[in-house]
């Protein structure tokens, strides 16, 4: 594998001791063992709809980025969490199905928000059955048009 990626969906509805002990630890212990085999695989965790369980994570984790869902804002990403290394998402889902320059400016904005640290673009949860094609294409083409 090039990269792995650890999901835990229901990591936001966890909150505090209950958020470390079984989104937080888990995730730092997979993630240990992976990197005892495997010292050079980059690693993604996600904790989904996790708010400001997003802030720390990576490093507490040991994770090389954190994917971050459409639950907080790009902006808020880059103030809380991006100072701490990588960061992955966040666009809506939605936008792939719905298209147009909503989807053009939201992608942008993402972008713009996030260009002053490492960032890998990405939706903020899974594309959906009903998303169409031509939209993920003009994403694609906005996301490079923005980073030149």
């Amino acid at each position: 594998a090039e990269v792995v990626k650890i999901f835990d969906s229901w990591a936001g509805s966890l909150k505090g001791d209950a958020f470390t002990k079984y989104a937080l630890e888990p995730t730092k212990r997979i993630i240990s063992a992976l990197k005892a085999k495997h010292p050079d695989l980059p690693i993604i965790a996600f904790p989904r709809e996790a708010g400001d369980g997003y802030i720390g994570f990576a490093k507490a984790t040991g994770a090389d980025c954190v994917a971050i869902d459409n639950s907080v804002s790009a902006e808020w990403v880059a103030q809380n969490v991006q100072r701490d290394g990588c960061v992955q998402g966040n666009l809506k889902s939605s936008h792939m199905v719905t298209g147009g320059q909503a989807l053009v400016d939201e992608t942008r904005a993402i972008v713009r928000a996030l260009s002053n640290g490492p960032h890998i673009f990405n939706l903020g949860h899974g594309i959906t059955p009903d998303a169409d094609p031509e939209n993920v294409q003009l994403m694609i083409d906005t996301v490079r048009e923005s980073r030149d």
